[in-house]
């Protein structure tokens, strides 16, 4: 039974969305450093991403001589799809401008993947959200990446924010391109664990008192 729930993630936006949810939850950031292999598929990159993630995490707190059999680690990676390019977060301003404006006025997939690990047991989805972006003038994109708002994010934008003025139409889980998408991590919980995201906020918020 899951008594308590670990992010491993520093992403504000992750915390946000699992506080909206009603999940009580300590944070543990993974020493990883976010790089994979080229792998087949966008969804096997980012699945991979979030399971070396949720290792991390769990291996710290086994170093720390915590038992984890009903401790739920959650974890996360988000990358942007384009034209059979998997686009991360912008190193630079400069990268972050290139990124914007390979993105003007087209389709994209955001993809997350989400690893879920309680005890030995491990299992990982991914959801995946199509978003188009307007067109955009070169001035728009300098003024944006000059707020430093897309450094840190994949596919240099966030859609919560000041980059929600750049998106035109969404298809899926608005969620997702937040960096978590709750209708996978709630699917997960009825799938995997057999419980829902009602009853174990109830039940965990009901163990802090």
């Amino acid at each position: 039974m899951i008594n308590k729930i670990v992010l491993g993630s520093s992403s504000p936006r992750r915390k946000e969305i699992l506080t909206m949810l009603g999940l009580p939850y300590e944070v543990v950031v993974p020493d990883t450093d976010e790089k994979e292999e080229a792998l087949s598929s966008p969804q096997t990159y980012v699945c991979a991403l979030a399971r070396a993630k949720g290792n991390a995490v769990a291996e710290k707190l086994i170093s720390k001589g915590e038992n984890i059999d009903n401790t739920l680690i959650i974890s996360c990676d988000t990358i942007v799809y384009y034209d059979g390019f998997i686009i991360g977060k912008p190193e630079s301003d400069m990268h972050a401008r290139l990124t914007l404006g390979m993105l003007n006025d087209s389709w994209h997939t955001v993809f997350s993947g989400v690893c879920m690990r309680c005890g030995e047991q491990i299992f990982d989805d991914f959801c995946a959200t199509k978003v188009k972006f307007a067109e955009m003038s070169q001035e728009e994109i300098d003024e944006y990446v000059s707020t430093g708002e897309p450094m840190g994010k994949a596919g240099s934008y966030a859609a919560q924010l000041r980059g929600s003025a750049f998106v035109e139409r969404i298809e899926g889980d608005f969620f997702n391109v937040m960096g978590l998408p709750v209708s996978t991590v709630c699917n997960m919980l009825k799938r995997d664990f057999y419980t829902d995201v009602f009853e174990l906020s109830k039940r965990l918020n009901e163990v802090k008192k």
